[in-house]
């Protein structure tokens, strides 16, 4: 075997990567909307008055109008993003449940990225934010939905990007505190007001305030004069410049993803325009139509949110929703400095009726003009005035169960790089299109092909989602070795079916790249492997081989932390590859907390129950009925009382979401001094084939209630 160092280990950026795809030949609904002059592909969903998917629509009942003409519609159809596509059936050899993050194309049905404005949110809010996006991930989120949570200033790598993974996800609403920037809206007012705005008159000097230098990642120039009070017009830009390059960063990660996907904004406010400009000349007006126009080639709707919500006033009884009082203004190019031509531009149109400005508080309606024209423009919704926060959010989320695809070819081929309007009409009444407003006559750039096995290998690790064109299972086990570190074993196991096998002489011969990554909390790289694995298999290999696989082992020492590891197999003959991903945590058992390593199985004989002549299982986790399943987990940090500890411990075995059987809860025996172990071995041979969970329930009564419960579970495939 041959092993070389990637060059490839260099500047991965895994917050969130882009997805690298062939470009269709033909209109696809799991590939972004389509511009050319030869077939412009456009997305829609259509609701009725109560707000529901309507799914019975046909290619007749819509009526699409480019520039004010109508347009022949060539392609059709109807996308159910609840459910699986027809005629896509579940492979029989599904992922185990110990690959639930391992989400492929085939597999994900809804996308939805949420990008957290803490520049404008006030501290106060932050809990709304919480609250709000805990309720989704625990009751609303599906099994198969791809979920990110973006900071703008204040988030961290691992915790940022596009994961199945609920308790990640959880982690990282969980961190979304106050965090201190320069520019944000928690630095107080300097003046004596402390309504939240600033009451200096438009065109006033900026009031200087301390020199704060650099902060969370943002450059701040110290001298005086280009200091400015956190509430000004100069500041408000900068936040809107930063939130804006957030979210056009995630759209573009998440323009290769299949499908319509969802980018949902909560902010505290984004003005549509400004007096001051940056020093490029650029306001927020043209901001927000570059990332419309970048929104509508990626297939995202933007949804935005207000997280401000209402005030209460005296004789108001409910302010849930506030009843319409007057249109908000619309003619966008009326407003200061703004470059925008009402007569083209998707962004200069009414947006509806407003709310009762007495009730908005520290809200205006000029800085939710952003937030409405950014949804609009989109095909997305505006959630603007309420306190239900879960409530707007789950019509987001409903909306995003289907839509509808499209696509003609425009009659004007002259491609100009100007803006067109695109209109969609309904033939049946009473019913709502959240769609697109248009389109840059501009071909879409082509997408550059990773040509080197370096670029390849890259592509997949960088992947939000799971390359399977190879398959692979990987095992990761954790065990403390120190207080302060941990060892970690990684098994894989990779399928030969899915590698091109030539035969020579007699013997088959394969080549294949694995490449590992391990990233930190913060997205830095903390380690790695890659092997050139060249294997040239006897007849009786070949035979062993085929029926168990081929197995690839690695292990690493890494210190306490949260971590997420990245592998990538290439058929270094065909290109192909296959990924995995594992999330591991690494405590510093030092401060005392309640911990376990991972839950070790492997396979003994019936008549064995000692701790010798035990066979380690493999990536797949399969086992034969003739023998016994042991499993064992090191607890750590269990407290005394009296020179005993009190530790327990229950085991389980489940199907299907369904317990079939529960063993007694007992006390943990210690195996050694200042370390508890618990050990169990279960008869299989009148277990019926297929795939089962064990999970073992830890608790410490003498510990803080907080920690006082650990759970650790994996599964593993009975066989004949």
């Amino acid at each position: 075997m041959q092993r070389k160092v990637l060059a490839i280990l260099l500047l991965l950026s895994l917050a969130l990567g882009a997805y690298a795809q062939k470009k269709a030949q033909k209109p696809d609904e799991d590939k972004p909307i389509r511009i050319s002059t030869e077939l412009v592909q456009v997305d829609a969903v259509v609701t009725d008055k109560n707000g529901q998917i309507v799914r019975d629509l046909t290619k007749d009942d819509f009526d699409i109008y480019e520039s004010g003409k109508k347009q022949v519609v060539s392609f059709f159809e109807f996308v159910d993003a609840s459910r699986k596509k027809a005629g896509e059936a579940t492979p029989v050899e599904s992922p185990p449940a110990g690959g639930a993050e391992d989400v492929s194309e085939t597999d994900v049905r809804r996308i939805f990225a949420f990008v957290i404005d803490d520049l404008t949110i006030r501290n106060e809010d932050l809990f709304y934010v919480r609250e709000m996006l805990t309720k989704y991930v625990n009751e609303q989120m599906a099994s198969d939905d791809l979920v990110a949570i973006v900071r703008t200033v204040g988030g961290r790598g691992l915790l940022q990007q596009f994961t199945t993974n609920k308790q990640l996800l959880l982690r990282a609403i969980s961190l979304l505190t106050p965090s201190s920037h320069p520019i944000g809206a928690n630095n107080p007012p300097l003046s004596g007001d402390v309504s939240g705005r600033d009451t200096r008159p438009v065109g006033a000097s900026p009031t200087p305030i301390a020199d704060t230098g650099s902060e969370g990642g943002f450059a701040i120039d110290t001298s005086v004069n280009d200091l400015f009070n956190p509430l000004d017009d100069t500041v408000q830009l900068s936040r809107a410049i930063m939130t804006l390059g957030t979210a056009g960063f995630v759209i573009d990660s998440m323009g290769q993803l299949p499908g319509r996907k969802s980018l949902i904004l909560v902010s505290g406010g984004l003005l549509l325009t400004s007096p001051q400009t940056s020093t490029s000349g650029t306001d927020i007006g043209n901001l927000l139509f570059k990332l419309t126009d970048k929104a509508t080639r990626s297939g995202v709707a933007v949804h935005t949110m207000d997280i401000r919500g209402l005030s209460a006033n005296a004789g108001v009884a409910s302010f849930t929703d506030t009843p319409a009082k007057s249109a908000i203004p619309t003619d966008l190019a009326s407003l200061s400095g703004s470059s925008i031509n009402p007569r083209t531009d998707p962004l200069a149109r009414p947006f509806g009726k407003g709310p009762d400005e007495k009730m908005l508080g520290r809200n205006t309606l000029q800085d939710q003009l952003g937030l409405r024209a950014l949804a609009s423009a989109t095909g997305g919704i505006a959630v603007m005035n309420k306190n239900n926060f879960a409530d707007g959010l789950s019509h987001i989320v409903e909306i995003s169960q289907g839509y509808y695809v499209l696509a003609y070819t425009p009659l004007d081929t002259n491609f100009d790089g100007k803006f067109r309007k695109v209109e969609i009409k309904l033939k049946r009444g009473g019913l709502k299109v959240y769609s697109r407003k248009g389109y840059l006559a501009k071909e879409e750039p082509k997408l550059e092909s990773a040509v080197t096995k370096e670029h390849q290998l890259l592509a997949a690790i960088r992947s939000p989602l799971a390359r399977r064109d190879i398959r692979v299972q990987a095992m990761v086990n954790y065990k403390a070795t120190q207080p302060r570190q941990g060892a970690i074993d990684i098994h894989l196991l990779v399928d030969p079916k899915t590698l091109k096998l030539d035969e020579t002489d007699g013997k088959h011969q394969t080549s294949f790249d694995v490449a590992g990554f391990v990233f930190d909390e913060f997205g830095e790289m903390r380690g790695g492997f890659s092997e050139t694995i060249n294997a040239s298999l006897t007849p009786e290999e070949f035979r062993r081989v085929s029926q168990g696989g081929l197995t690839y082992s690695a292990n690493t020492s890494l210190p306490s932390g949260i971590y997420q590891i990245r592998i990538a197999v290439r058929d270094n003959k065909t290109g192909r590859t296959g990924t995995v991903s594992r999330y591991l945590e690494v405590p510093d058992l030092t401060k005392g907390r309640f911990w376990a390593s991972s839950l070790m199985i492997s396979a003994a004989r019936p008549e064995d129950t000692g701790t010798n002549e035990t066979l380690a299982m493999l990536a797949d986790r399969q086992i034969s009925r003739t023998r016994d399943l042991r499993f064992a987990v090191a607890i750590y940090n269990a407290k005394i009382k009296d020179g005993k500890s009190q530790v327990r411990a229950q085991m389980s075995i489940s199907q299907d979401g369904r317990i079939i059987y529960t063993d007694t809860d007992e006390t943990v025996k210690a195996a050694s001094e200042g370390q508890l172990l618990k050990i169990g071995q279960l008869g299989l041979s009148r277990v019926k084939p297929g795939r089962y969970t064990l999970t073992v329930v830890i608790t410490d009564p003498l510990t803080d209630k907080k920690y006082q419960t650990i759970t650790r579970t994996t599964d593993f495939l009975v066989l004949d």
